[in-house]
């Protein structure tokens, strides 16, 4: 690394298009800071993804990894943010699809979920044990537009679909979540 990039390191204020300009030509305290701006936030969209915080490190960790490798796909530095999240959403879904095959073969796996407000518990318990029996092709959209907030474009690129089709998936899940939640 240069002089001129270490400086623009310690700078607060270094863009992600020139922190990608910088990891893309390999400079490795460049993703550093990438993945120190990034990484909280991709582990929350992680844990809301999974309803659980049992896959959250290796999840994290393997989006890094594969966004590392796949930095020069990556043209756009105003899209980085969305870009990680759709590496992280494809790397949850491959494991969610592997919690439903074990389910399948009938290990069970023990969910915990950790709750900042107590009083919120049992409200997030319910609404949790309802996303347990909803399509993963349903909850991980409803999870990205309803719970982190993101825009339907964005979900829709996370999730590798069209717009109508995740805006399709979005409504039968707002349905089944609400019959599911009003049913208990």
């Amino acid at each position: 690394m240069n002089r001129h990039s270490r400086a623009l390191l310690r700078l607060p204020e270094a863009t992600d298009q020139s922190l990608l300009e910088l990891a893309k030509a390999g400079d490795e305290d460049a993703f550093a800071q990438i993945y120190l701006r990034y990484a909280r936030y991709v582990a929350s969209v992680v844990v809301r993804l999974f309803g659980d915080s049992m896959e959250l490190d290796d999840t994290v960790q393997e989006t890094f990894v594969a966004a590392a490798r796949g930095l020069s796909k990556l043209n756009e530095p105003e899209k980085l943010r969305g870009w990680l999240v759709a590496i992280a959403v494809r790397k949850v879904q491959r494991r969610l699809g592997m919690r439903t095959r074990r389910r399948w073969l009938g290990e069970q796996l023990s969910i915990s979920r950790t709750v900042s407000d107590p009083a919120s518990r049992d409200r997030v318990d319910e609404l949790y044990d309802v996303l347990q029996h909803v399509p993963d092709k349903l909850r991980v959209p409803w999870l990205l537009v309803r719970v982190e907030g993101m825009s339907l474009q964005e979900a829709a690129s996370a999730c590798d679909t069209s717009l109508a089709t995740l805006k399709r998936r979005l409504a039968e899940g707002d349905e089944r979540i609400q019959r599911k939640l009003h049913a208990e």
